[in-house]
């Protein structure tokens, strides 16, 4: 037996009764052993046995014709042509059922592979909307409210529903697969036959089947030593673009929406999160319902971007930037020589074989070449005394006209000595007319050009 089973057996471990009083009472072995004989004996012996005990009725008449209608027993492991190769394979390897117990799932969980909105975002204060059949006054009706929704999807639309079978919200789920939005359909496992007999009925195609994904989901259910009782889904909700949520007493068929009262809630905010986790649980628990298989409709073609070919890179790169110490065996490898400039390239390319060379003969060619240098003067000291002034081109019109007003003036204080101030204003008057005399060179000009030309002369005959 397995170490979880034999701490069960032990003393003192076992959980204590809670009395039917109290608001945590849930599981009773009384109520375990009445259901079994119910399946196997019979309503009768079901009753007796609970006389017996001084144990009230827990069982109506219809959850009663329910149970014994879906009790579904056990599959057998193995049939009679292979129980003796079974039994020796449990002979050598022990007990498979008391042996194997695994942590995680051993099938792979389905991805949402057509698209989810990224959640864990603040999405804002939450909202609410109360609707109702029939609805109240200036309000629309239930079935309004949730074609609405899908109408104005534009991220995903995520429904979990025990009964799906309304022709005008599928032929929306439809239409939004063709806009491109991912449709994610999780349905009860009893419903799910009702929901392709509509879908066949409106004949739907591989356009309408491309962005959509159909999941199956059982109930909880109850298992017994004869068999297992299976239960149903009755979450009933829709996620819209992941920040939306509808949910409710209806069910997306047409009966609901015309002839049952019915109440639905339209929220909006950060209360959205917890419905977004529990689809991705619904949806990794479930069970794929194909529905190209199911119609025979080919999967549409996918196109598929091809890569373009990656030339190979070279044995030993000796290109500027990249040196491939692999190959650093080989004496032909030649290194680039700014790379001995730093230290860490010396530090790996040390072993290198090859010639090597001094940092200051290195500097001495990351040096700039040096220019040529001018044809030295055979007599420099003639050419010094031949340079002469090039006087300027006279001037046709005078350009300024310099007025020099001097002005003597004689003040004589008390207690103080004569003084003569001269006073010189110059009143500088533009000629428009004359543009010629700005490109033309003046005296103190061609002065200056020349004491730079002796200048370098005199630098020159010092050097040498």
């Amino acid at each position: 037996m397995a170490e979880s089973q034999l701490l069960c057996i032990e003393d003192g471990l076992m959980p204590l009764a809670v009395p039917e009083s109290r608001p945590q009472f849930y599981y009773s072995e009384q109520h375990r052993a009445a259901l079994e004989l119910l399946i196997t004996d019979g309503d009768g012996a079901f009753k007796s046995l609970l006389k017996d005990e001084n144990s009230q009725d827990f069982l109506s008449a219809r959850e009663i014709k329910a149970i014994t209608g879906s009790f579904v027993k056990y599959k057998p492991e193995e049939d009679a042509g292979g129980a003796s190769a079974g039994q020796d394979k449990r002979d050598d390897a022990g007990s498979l059922h008391s042996t194997y117990w695994p942590q995680m799932s051993d099938t792979e969980v389905p991805p949402l592979d057509i698209g989810w909105p990224s959640s864990g975002l603040f999405k804002g204060v939450t909202r609410v909307s109360v609707h109702t059949h029939p609805p109240k006054e200036n309000s629309p009706h239930i079935k309004e409210v949730a074609r609405k929704l899908i109408q104005e999807s534009s991220k995903v639309v995520a429904i979990v529903m025990d009964l799906l079978t309304d022709l005008q919200i599928l032929r929306d789920l439809f239409e939004a697969s063709k806009r491109g939005v991912p449709v994610y359909i999780v349905l009860d496992e009893q419903g799910a036959p009702h929901f392709l007999d509509m879908c066949s009925r409106m004949q739907v195609g591989a356009t309408e089947l491309k962005n959509v994904r159909t999941r199956t989901v059982k109930g909880i259910g109850l298992n017994l030593s004869v068999g297992r009782i299976p239960g149903n889904v009755h979450s009933k909700y829709m996620l819209i673009d992941g920040d939306k949520v509808m949910f409710g007493t209806y069910s997306f068929s047409w009966s609901s929406s015309r002839m049952d009262r019915n109440m639905i809630t339209v929220m909006s905010g950060q209360v959205v999160d917890f419905y977004d986790n529990d689809f991705r649980q619904l949806y990794a628990i479930s069970d794929k319902l194909d529905l190209f298989k199911e119609f025979h409709i080919s999967k549409p073609q996918t196109g598929t971007l091809s890569r373009a070919a990656v030339p190979k890179r070279p044995a030993a790169a000796t290109s500027r930037f990249q040196v491939n110490l692999g190959d650093a065996t080989r004496g032909d490898l030649k290194v680039p020589a700014h790379k001995y400039h730093n230290p860490k390239y010396l530090l790996a390319l040390g072993q290198i074989p090859g010639p090597t060379e001094t940092l200051q003969d290195f500097f001495s060619k990351m040096e700039p070449p040096d220019p040529e240098p001018e044809p030295e003067p055979e007599n420099p000291t003639e050419e010094l005394e031949n340079l002469t002034l090039v006087p300027s081109q006279p001037e046709k019109k005078e350009s300024k006209k310099l007025k020099t007003l001097t002005f003597n003036t004689k003040r004589r204080k008390k207690g103080k000595k004569d003084q003569t101030s001269d006073e010189v204003i110059e009143e500088n008057t533009a000629n428009p007319s004359d543009d010629a005399s700005k490109h033309t060179l003046t005296r103190d000009e061609t002065q200056d050009s020349l004491k730079k030309k002796k200048r370098g002369l005199m630098s020159f005959f010092r050097r040498s």
